[in-house]
């Protein structure tokens, strides 16, 4: 009885086991078939996007080729005048460019002239504090350091507006 017994058990096992494989195995499939799914339509929505992208770029291009600077084209003047009403137009766009350089060499003038001088009072300030040793050493370096990295700055300033000013004068 006892041998009858073990084997029905083991058997039972077995066919336990069995099931449970059997029921993994179904979730397996289910699983792998919902993944399938949503990659599927990963690669639908992706396809889309592409053609998507492929209709604006076309568009794009279409509207690059309708603009331009196609100074020949529908023109309503023709020959001699045309020529002249171009040179006009550029002359008017140079002028409005060298007023615009004009402008900004003025504004960064003036504002070099007040790093200037804000410059000058903080280092004098730093000096000041440094001979009542009211500020540490370390607080009188990092000062100082910060007031000539403002000084490069204003430097640089400087130069650019120097060259803007030999233009000006071309």
């Amino acid at each position: 009885m006892v041998c009858t017994s073990q084997i029905s058990l083991a058997q039972k096992e077995k066919k336990n086991k069995a099931k449970i494989e059997k029921v993994q195995k179904v979730q397996k499939d289910s699983i792998l078939k919902k993944g399938k799914a949503k990659k599927d339509k990963l690669k639908v929505k992706e396809h889309k996007q592409k053609d998507k992208i492929k209709t604006e770029k076309k568009e794009l291009e279409t509207d690059i080729e309708k603009k331009g600077h196609a100074y020949g084209k529908d023109k309503t003047i023709k020959g001699k005048e045309f020529g002249q009403e171009r040179a006009r137009q550029s002359k008017l766009f140079k002028d409005q460019k060298a007023e615009e350089l004009d402008k900004a060499v003025k504004e960064k003038d003036d504002k070099i002239k007040t790093a200037k001088e804000k410059i000058k009072k903080s280092k004098e300030k730093l000096e000041r504090n440094k001979k009542e040793k009211s500020i540490s050493d370390k607080e009188y370096i990092e000062k100082k350091a910060k007031i000539d990295r403002a000084e490069k700055s204003v430097k640089d300033l400087e130069n650019k507006v120097n060259k803007a000013k030999e233009l000006k004068s071309k």
